[in-house]
C-alpha cells in the first residue's frame, strides 16, 4: 500500500473494517498459486488484524507461524501474548527467532 501513496512520508490512517477488508482481499482474492512460504509482517500484539489473518488462512491448511522478536523484555512480553494467541486460535508455532 505504501508504494501507492503520493509521498513515502504519508501515513495510512484506516480503522478496523477498512484494514480487515484489505487483509481479506489480499489473502482470498489474490491468486497466489503454489507457495512454499507467505511472510506476513505484523506489528506486535494480538489485534483484529491478527485474528483476520488467522481466519482467512485457516482454509488454506496453513502449517503455522514463525514468531520473530528482539531480546528486550517488552518485546518478550508481546511474544508471550502472541504464543498464547496462537494456542487459543489453534495456530501451530513453528519456531521463535530472536533478531538482534
Amino acid at each position: 500500500i505504501g508504494f501507492m501513496l503520493p509521498s513515502k512520508d504519508d501515513a495510512i490512517i484506516w480503522r478496523g473494517p477498512r484494514k480487515n477488508g484489505l487483509i481479506k482481499q489480499f489473502l482470498t482474492d489474490v491468486v497466489w498459486n503454489d507457495l512454499d512460504y507467505l511472510i506476513i509482517d505484523t506489528p506486535p500484539g494480538t489485534s483484529d488484524e491478527h485474528i483476520s489473518i488467522v481466519q482467512y488462512l485457516k482454509s488454506t491448511e496453513i502449517d503455522g507461524a514463525v514468531i520473530v522478536t528482539t531480546p528486550q523484555e517488552v518485546a518478550m512480553a508481546d511474544v508471550r501474548k502472541e504464543l498464547n494467541f496462537c494456542k487459543k486460535t489453534g495456530l501451530n508455532v513453528l519456531g521463535v527467532i530472536e533478531n538482534m
